[in-house]
């Protein structure tokens, strides 16, 4: 349930993020990365939510079919954010100088 929550929550950020863009403009961030960001989040939102609900469907009507998907997709999930912390890892000096020139 809280995955499924948590991905409510980041959808709805992603959302509010695109509608007020405008407004936001005090932040000292370019208009793009807003734009960006806000895809980003609601994509993301949209990808735990369904992924949550999935769980959440299968655990309730106790589908096989269901809870094997579910538990595919957080492991793939959870494989791809270990993939991007060890290349992180790796690149890490190139990795803090895009981040001291983006900031």
């Amino acid at each position: 349930f809280i995955f499924w929550a948590a991905g409510g929550v980041i959808l709805g950020v992603g959302i509010y993020v695109k509608v007020s863009v405008d407004q936001l403009s005090k932040i000292d961030v370019s208009h793009d990365t807003l734009q960006t960001s806000a895809l980003f989040l609601i994509v993301l939102g949209c990808v735990v939510f369904v992924v949550g609900l999935l769980g959440c469907c299968g655990s309730l009507t106790q589908n096989r079919c269901m809870l094997l998907l579910y538990f595919t997709l957080v492991t793939l999930i959870f494989l791809g954010e270990i993939a991007l912390a060890i290349a992180v890892y790796a690149n890490k000096n190139s990795v803090t100088t895009s981040i001291k020139d983006q900031f």
